[in-house]
């Protein structure tokens, strides 16, 4: 009886094993899936001027992408390795749920990577290797990969609107494009947020445009309040403290554009 009941427990763990191993592999196979189909699209990405390698970890399981742009005799070749890169560079980190979600256009990458403070935790983020050391156009270069590798298709096409957005900065946004001296997204601020509430975000080095598209809201320009409603457009200087909020029904929605040193 005892070594009945002994095989029978040993039959429950051994399944218990094979059904967690088979879902690890299915789950791979289906990330694997995934990142080639970027870096199959990636190779024919216009925007591939400039040779790059950089890693992507996916829960704990590491991979590494080579792409060397075209030239007038070759196309462009991208290629996608197991394991860390040989040499330290950047790799984008995220989970499965996450990298589904980008793949499905349900969320882009830079909007998943989105944070108020270098502190905040995101399902998407760069990360850089021990010993890596970036050279003065890193910004440039990451940037470039980060939109035009994890954007597919020509043109490269970024949805928006409240179902795309992550709360961040006290309300919700999504981002369209980022490159050195350039930001841009879409914002909203629904019922009762308060964006910019925390003082760490009242300012910023850079000029910003915000156009408000759908709604309307109140905003505090240095300590001065005012409304801003749809069709109406607002800059804030550098170094100018700007928040918003809305006690409506209907969210604030509109388009932000940071630029200058800085941004």
């Amino acid at each position: 009886m005892k070594t009945l009941k002994l095989n029978f427990r040993l039959g429950i763990v051994l399944l218990i094993l094979t059904c967690n191993t088979h879902s690890l592999f299915s789950q791979n196979d289906a990330t694997l899936r995934i990142l080639k189909s970027f870096v199959d699209d990636y190779s024919k990405d216009v925007a591939l001027t400039k040779d790059a390698v950089f890693g992507i970890q996916v829960d704990s399981t590491f991979w590494h992408v080579k792409a060397i742009a075209r030239t007038e005799s070759n196309a462009a070749s991208v290629v996608l390795f197991e394991g860390k890169p040989k040499t330290p560079t950047y790799y984008f980190k995220t989970d499965p749920e996450t990298l589904v979600k980008i793949d499905k256009g349900e969320l882009n990458a830079l909007t998943a990577s989105a944070k108020a403070f270098s502190t905040d935790i995101t399902p998407f983020d760069v990360e850089t290797m021990p010993g890596f050391q970036p050279d003065e156009n890193f910004v440039d270069d990451m940037f470039s990969v980060f939109f035009h590798f994890w954007t597919k298709g020509l043109p490269e096409r970024i949805p928006y609107g409240l179902e795309y957005t992550r709360f961040t900065h006290g309300a919700q946004a999504s981002i369209f494009y980022y490159q050195k001296g350039f930001r841009s997204g879409y914002f909203a601020i629904k019922k009762g947020q308060h964006a910019n509430e925390d003082e760490r975000s009242k300012t910023n080095p850079f000029p910003s445009l915000f156009i408000a598209i759908k709604g309307k809201g109140t905003i505090i320009i240095n300590g001065m309040t005012s409304k801003l409603a749809a069709g109406e457009a607002i800059l804030i200087p550098a170094g100018i403290s700007h928040e918003f909020l809305n006690a409506n029904d209907e969210p604030l929605e509109g388009f932000i554009f940071m630029f200058g040193e800085g941004a």
